[in-house]
């Protein structure tokens, strides 16, 4: 998939989504989930906790051999470098050169990367993120948008307080708020209780 195409694609299945951080609030359907406790960053369990909610988000939503298309963004006011060598690390099997693909916009590097669930190291690259912003190894500067292909979702776990999960589909949305609902951002539920798309 060239450049053209694969802008295509994200325009067609996602036409009201923009793929910028915060996603929740750049799509008209979604969900926003708490990951830490709120409490002191450093209290005993806190990561381990974070880690786990993600992981069970992320395993719930995404089948073995679901299709995926990850894409790391650099952030603004990031050095720029290697961004295919970078990536890499977190997907297990040897990439093709039709499975990667690095573009430029605005002078910054996006790295599109085409995989199975079950290629990408989603552990390392969950606990990857979530580090980002305490200093935490490993960390990665990078935003990461996982697309799901199949399901026509967007995984997106901006730091170690949440992520959010979007999509133009609500059957995925509607199973992921009955299984962890318990663990939507309070903040967000009147936004939510507005989208149409809820479970009755």
């Amino acid at each position: 998939m060239d450049k053209t195409n694969l802008r295509t694609y994200i325009q067609r299945i996602f036409p009201n989504i923009q793929l910028k951080a915060p996603l929740f609030y750049h799509a008209p359907s979604g969900i926003r989930f708490e990951l830490g406790n709120q409490k002191k960053v450093w209290e005993k369990e806190y990561m381990k906790n974070v880690y786990e909610r993600a992981y069970a988000i992320f395993s719930f939503l995404h089948d073995k051999n679901d299709d995926l298309l990850v894409l790391f963004k650099q952030r603004s006011g990031d050095r720029k470098r290697d961004e295919e060598s970078n990536v890499k690390k977190f997907i297990k099997t040897k990439l093709s050169k039709q499975d990667i693909q690095v573009v430029t916009e605005a002078n910054r590097n996006e790295c599109f990367i085409y995989c199975k669930t079950d290629d990408l190291k989603h552990k390392l690259l969950i606990q990857s993120i979530a580090n980002r912003d305490l200093h935490i190894q490993p960390s990665l500067e990078e935003e990461c948008y996982i697309i799901n292909m199949n399901k026509h979702t967007v995984f997106h776990l901006y730091d170690d307080r949440g992520l959010d999960v979007v999509s133009n589909n609500p059957l995925p949305l509607k199973r992921l708020q009955k299984k962890f609902h318990h663990w939507i951002v309070d903040i967000d539920a009147q936004q939510l209780n507005e989208q149409t798309w809820l479970c009755p």
